[in-house]
């Protein structure tokens, strides 16, 4: 389109409100009063302010009316005549930093917080948020009923104009939106600024220009980052500059549109609504009468006007994740590097989301069908605390300490939640479990598998045995799983509080007994009760997973310990070798949160060199470790800024080696003390498979992405090789597979290196260096963001034949991460059996990403996905008979019923499709 054949500008005012960023969630709060306070009165003075758009999300309005509850029925009738525009999200999230589930929920809790205030979420998904887009998006928000997506990063205008189409991996497409040169700020510089503020990029500020009562803290009690707010902030308005405001804006941008219809968006980063807004747009109305039409509307109203032009025979389709770096274009740059700052933060997001989706829900959805009621309050307390922390900037990491310290407290407030729930539904199940065949003095220990899939599982038992057994072993037996294979951990006299309602504390002496124990053949989603036989003797094991002092194997793997703390492991079913794997490599960061930035003079140092002290922590026939202990000499910090400092530091480093009878994969762990600033540390694999793709996995997906990164000479900004992954990463080539399976660590390369070595980043040590502003950077002292101190990070390595399918990588980082649940107690007192299943589904390729009780109350929500190019077919094989079945979308809605045989239900799931299963 020319910028001459546009015909009508709908002008579309929001604001861009991050809930917490330069400043903590109660300070930014009290500005967040004063800007609804302002737009609010506008909008209930000025009839002819058509609407507020409040940046695609919903919670700021819990948020204000918190503070301002009276204000209520004015929020109300403003959002019921949709013109205080909220949703479709309930906050913006990063998405890469988060989980698969929290992206469908935060869409639940968007469309519940909209509703709640008399709303009806619309149809346009306005994201300004997030570096990159997910590839399953269309087809979430489609089930939401979401037509048009709106976003900027992650798209480079040399992909497609302004409008364009997006397709998931399914073939769910939505109609996009790009914007056009200066993004979701057109309007706000180029005409707003212009007849405001004498400026349009220019912000530079005279004091001596205005009589604005600029007023800021001087005391040294605030912190560093301080600014001038103006008290009684001018009303200027020069008519004379509107109309070449609005001329050079075409001019500017109306190429990019595919229709007549030019967006123009008028806000900013904490922008307010205008009182001068409607003048303006009438004196525009006026001066361009007979040449453009000018409308103050909303995203709704431009996508209706665009839709009467629109040919989307002639739209660029784009497939797939959004995460191009900007090739042509402006401000609109990927910044990809949020997914590794402040990786403690990640591994909290990670905990608090396995609590709440893997165990939480999953666990009170079998004790609800087993006579519980099922928590809703509870849970939908934690979902509220965790989905607030899903703020881009906040769960990116990009924000000073204090922000991020609140942060984490509510990470652990969410994870606490989670625990609640789920030992409150386990304990349902232990005090209904049937007495029927057992004494009165019984011990039992019932294991809960959480996954929805059966599952073998060396569970460290930690049991306090009554003394007057005299244990000094235990043993457990069950019908189903009669000789469980033990190894001991330790045995000690003890003693133990047991609390009671009606009682003080009272104390039981013991004899604290700890083992190994393999279980065979849990039930999916379900439990297990063992008969706890205590035994006089000591137990005594035969057979070891250590072979040497350096080596463990079973039947897949051999494992050799190297002197500089490496590890080569032998994948038996291939003869593979796969020498000096997980290496530590420490390079320099001069970046930010958003991005990397290596010193000018860089140097890069690696734990190859490393002398390791090396030690057998455990062995056994169940379970071998073997801990590597070195020192990591790496620069202090980055010295000048061009180079790394020439003093060392020496970071210690104790890297755990697990191996478990059976067990297809080597557990790592990782314990250092981060005493370096400045500098990106990552472990690294030298796989040797010379692969042209990187396979990870992503939300409701599997994708591959090439190793050959582009050539970005001339682009507006460097590519990289880093990518966003979930659970696992791998490479592939000749019928052998490598794996790497972290938790809640989120970024990792496919190097083109001649050892073709895939890289995961265990954190990235950088500076506060904020950018509110383009032409003004600020460097706060804040250390946080370094991730000084102690820090852990855990994974699994998977080296096999076949590829990520034949491997069922989804089901082993699920297994990995998730391990099952076990109490100890006395006889039940119900009717409950000795082993129940909720439900099992038959085939190991989808992946069930929840289980929840229905939003409305009324049945069981099992949500899964096919991550493969071909059809499924499932049986899903309830612990019950079944009433009945739908398929729903991810809102819930039905979409069709399913025929139900017994206890069993079939569904087919197509390619790359998410299905949502609702069974009662």
């Amino acid at each position: 389109m020319k910028s001459s054949q546009i015909q009508q500008i709908k002008v579309v005012s929001n604001t861009h409100w991050d809930r917490e960023f330069r400043r903590t969630f109660e300070k930014t709060r009290r500005r967040l009063l004063t800007m609804m306070d302002v737009t609010l009165d506008i909008l209930e003075k000025d009839p002819d302010y058509a609407s507020f758009t409040m940046d695609g999300h919903s919670i700021m309005i819990d948020d204000y009316l918190e503070m301002r509850p009276e204000r209520r029925p004015l929020v109300e009738k403003l959002v019921k005549e949709r013109r205080l525009i909220l949703g479709p999200y309930y906050t913006l999230a990063e998405e890469f930093s988060i989980g698969q589930e929290s992206l469908v929920r935060n869409l639940l809790w968007g469309r519940r917080t909209v509703e709640k205030y008399g709303g009806k979420v619309g149809t346009v998904a306005y994201t300004p948020s997030s570096w990159g887009q997910t590839g399953q998006l269309p087809q979430i928000l489609a089930d939401f009923g979401q037509k048009y997506m709106m976003f900027y990063r992650g798209i480079s205008h040399h992909e497609a104009d302004a409008e364009w189409i997006w397709e998931a991996p399914d073939g769910t497409q939505l109609t996009a939106s790009r914007f056009a040169v200066y993004a979701r700020y057109n309007w706000y510089y180029q005409v707003h600024r212009a007849v405001t503020a004498d400026a349009v990029f220019d912000k530079a500020y005279d004091w001596d220009a205005h009589e604005e009562v600029p007023v800021r803290i001087a005391d040294g009690q605030a912190g560093e980052d301080l600014a001038f707010d103006l008290q009684e902030p001018e009303l200027r308005y020069d008519r004379s500059r509107l109309e070449q405001a609005i001329r050079d804006m075409i001019e500017r941008e109306g190429a990019h549109f595919t229709t007549p219809v030019f967006l123009a968006m008028h806000g900013h980063d904490i922008s307010v609504a205008h009182p001068l807004e409607s003048q303006i747009i009438k004196d525009a109305q006026e001066i361009f009468r007979g040449e453009y039409t000018i409308e103050h509307t909303d995203l709704e109203g431009f996508w209706a006007a665009a839709e009467e032009h629109l040919d989307r025979s002639k739209l660029a389709v784009l497939k797939g994740e959004k995460r191009s770096y900007l090739k042509q274009g402006m401000w609109t740059f990927l910044f990809p590097g949020t997914v590794s700052a402040r990786t403690y933060l990640k591994q909290k997001d990670f905990a608090a989301t396995a609590r709440l989706v893997r165990y939480a829900e999953p666990l009170a959805a079998l004790a609800a069908g087993l006579g519980a009621e099922y928590p809703k309050n509870y849970l939908d307390r934690g979902w509220s605390i965790l989905l607030s922390n899903h703020t881009h900037d906040a769960n990116g990491g990009c924000a000073p300490d204090a922000v991020c310290e609140e942060i984490a407290g509510r990470y652990a407030k969410a994870s606490d939640i989670g625990d609640i729930v789920s030992e409150d539904a386990i304990c349902h199940i232990a005090r209904n479990i049937s007495p029927e065949g057992r004494p009165a003095n019984a011990l039992q220990l019932i294991v809960f598998n959480p996954l929805p899939f059966t599952r073998d599982a060396i569970v460290p038992v930690d049991l306090e045995i009554p003394a007057t057994h005299k244990a000094r072993a235990a043993r457990l037996t069950a019908a189903a799983d009669p000789e469980v294979a033990r190894q001991p951990i330790s045995s000690e006299k003890s003693s133990v509080f047991v609390d009671s309602i009606w009682e003080v504390p009272r104390i039981l002496n013991s004899n604290r007994i700890k083992f190994h124990a393999k279980l065979t053949a849990l039930p999916a989603l379900g439990y297990r009760v063992y008969d706890i036989i205590p035994e006089t003797v000591d137990l005594r094991t035969r057979g070891s997973i250590v072979v040497n002092d350096t080596t463990l194997e079973n039947k897949h793997l051999r494992v050799s310990v190297n002197a500089n703390g490496t590890v080569d492991l032998l994948c038996k079913q291939t003869g593979k070798v796969y020498e000096g794997l997980n290496y530590l490599t420490s390079q320099g960061e001069c970046g930010n949160a958003w991005k990397h930035v290596a010193p000018t003079f860089d140097r890069k140092y690696s734990s190859i060199g490393a002398n390791a002290v090396l030690c057998v922590k455990e062995e056994g026939p169940l379970v071998g470790t073997i801990e590597a202990a070195y020192d990591f000499e790496v620069p202090v910090d980055y010295g000048d800024g061009t180079g790394r400092s020439e003093t060392l530091v020496k970071i210690p480093v104790r890297v755990e080696y697990r191996l478990n009878h059976g067990s297809p994969r080597l557990d790592v762990a990782v314990r250092l003390d981060n005493v370096a600033k400045d500098h990106w540390l990552r472990v690294n694999f030298p796989t040797h498979l010379d692969a042209k793709v990187s396979t990870a996995d992503t939300h409701f997906d599997v994708i591959s992405r090439p190793v050959e990164l582009p050539d970005s000479t001339g682009w507006v900004e460097e590519a990289f090789g880093t990518h966003p992954l979930q659970t696992f990463a791998c490479l592939e080539n000749g019928g052998e597979t490598f794996a790497v399976l972290p938790q809640g660590l989120f970024e990792f390369e496919a190097r083109e290196d001649d050892a073709s070595t895939l890289s995961l980043t265990l954190l990235r040590a950088c500076r506060i260096k904020l950018a509110v502003s383009e032409e003004k950077l600020t460097e706060l002292p804040d250390e946080g963001i370094q991730c000084p101190g102690r820090q852990v990070f855990r994974y699994a390595l998977v080296a096999a034949g076949g590829d990520w399918k034949s491997n069922v990588l989804l089901q082993q980082a699920d297994d990995a991460a998730h391990p099952v649940r076990a109490i100890m107690t006395g006889r039940g007192k119900g009717a409950l059996p000795s082993e129940q299943s909720l439900f099992c589904i038959s085939n190991s390729t989808v992946h069930v990403s929840a289980v929840k009780q229905a939003e409305n109350g009324e049945g069981l929500i099992i949500r899964l996905f096919n991550p493969t190019d071909e059809t499924q077919e499932i049986s899903v094989a309830f612990g019950k008979p079944v009433a009945g079945a739908e398929r729903c979308g991810m809102d819930e809605s039905v979409l069709e019923p399913l025929s139900v045989d017994g206890a069993n239900v079939e569904i087919t799931v197509a390619p790359r499709k998410i299905y949502t299963l609702r069974v009662r």
